[in-house]
């Protein structure tokens, strides 16, 4: 019967295993930057054997290897499926005599190991994807600074590792906008054509005109959104972000935004309550501002189901900071959500109720924006179905 410790093993090696498997560096071809490590590593320390291997499921697999042909082993055969459980460098100085290896295939065997030391492959998030390690059939022993020219060389090699992640994370970001643009554009722009052949067809009904002129005005202001999105994306990416900082009277700032967002909020028979307790001054740019603020009502108003209410104040805290808070009966927060919350390109659990698009760009400019100004922002949710209050805290200005 397997203990909890046991269980314990179970489920860090599982998780170890996704980790390997997000990083896709598992049976891809060789590398002539890893392939130069390992024989720079043979040579400064002297050794007939250096590899980069990545422990798998039931093998090791070698991504570079010096001093060897095989390309991987079954994982019981090989040293670094003990390894990698070390924290931080791993050595065995004369593995005939060690107990940990002494009945070991590769030490008593025909390949007659003496040698091994290793540094694992540790990700960003903690886990050991392999090791760095270097081999000899005599014994010995590397000494400090031996040990710490093996560690940085195994630096080298994660640092190679995540920002091929981090490539290959950004070439999906970019497909995914793309492919979200071209989505979320396309649903108004096909609205556009046919509501126009109406109005042609129905010149004698003023009513119905006003109707449907006033849903092309929708249709389109939704793609003027997404486009200013998209354009404040790239603005951030570069680095432009400019503010123009006045005394700004945040608390009528926040009833125009209100005022504005009053029509999408009745067309869902939603109620939009505003309160504050007296002017309050922030240093800001106005039309920065009015962005963040409307970002997080226009997102109560998406994400709050039909005859709901949404909550927006200001207030002032004991240390004369002002606080706007947006407060939703809507879908909610996972613990998942909050940790994503402010990630670009990101769906969260709930989905827009009535329909409405979103690029999954909104928050993550938010955070931009309020942090731009000194500022910080939270989100309060306890749980899916339980609403959700976005705060942001910006310092006053007399």
């Amino acid at each position: 019967m397997a203990t909890q410790i046991d269980q314990d093993i179970i489920s860090s090696e599982e998780e170890r295993i996704k980790a390997l498997k997000r990083y896709a560096i598992l049976d891809t071809p060789p590398d002539g930057s890893f392939d130069r490590l390992t024989r720079l590593a043979a040579s400064l320390l002297k050794v007939p054997i250096a590899i980069v291997s990545l422990v798998d499921t039931d093998r090791i697999w070698f991504k570079s290897k010096y001093g060897v042909d095989v390309q991987q082993i079954d994982r019981e055969e090989g040293l670094c499926a003990s390894a990698i459980w070390s924290d931080e460098f791993y050595q065995v100085e004369d593995a005939a005599a060690d107990p940990r290896t002494s009945n070991h295939p590769l030490v008593a065997g025909a390949l007659g190991l003496r040698f091994y030391a290793a540094a694992p492959l540790r990700t960003k998030d903690g886990f050991n994807l392999g090791t760095f390690c270097v081999m000899d059939k005599e014994t010995r022993t590397l000494n400090q600074e031996e040990a710490q020219i093996l560690k940085d060389l195994r630096d080298i090699v994660m640092d190679q590792i995540e920002l091929r992640l981090a490539s290959r994370t950004s070439i999906a970001q970019h497909n995914q906008i793309l492919n979200t643009t071209a989505h979320d554009l396309k649903n108004p722009l096909t609205t556009i054509p046919v509501r126009a052949d109406l109005i042609k067809m129905k010149k004698d009904n003023p009513e119905m005109v006003d109707t449907l002129c006033d849903q092309i005005k929708i249709a389109s202001l939704n793609m003027v959104r997404i486009i200013d999105e998209l354009l404040q994306v790239g603005s951030i990416e570069a680095g432009k972000i400019h503010l123009l900082l006045i005394r700004v009277n945040a608390s009528f700032l926040v009833s125009n935004v209100v005022s504005m967002n009053l029509p999408l909020a009745e067309r869902k028979n939603q109620t939009l309550h505003f309160s504050y307790e007296k002017d309050l001054y922030v240093s800001a740019d106005e039309g920065k501002l009015t962005e963040i603020v409307d970002n997080l009502v226009n997102n109560a108003i998406k994400y709050s189901p039909m005859g709901t209410n949404i909550f927006v104040r200001v207030k002032e805290t004991a240390d004369h900071k002002v606080i706007i808070e947006v407060e939703d009966e809507g879908l909610g927060l996972t613990t998942e959500d909050k940790s994503k919350l402010y990630q670009r390109f990101t769906r969260l659990s709930a989905q827009p109720t009535g329909g409405e698009n979103s690029t999954g760009l909104g928050l993550s400019i938010v955070k931009v924006l309020v942090e731009a100004h000194e500022g910080t922002i939270s989100a309060e949710s306890e749980g899916q179905g339980k609403g959700c209050k976005f705060i942001v805290e910006l310092p006053t200005r007399s």
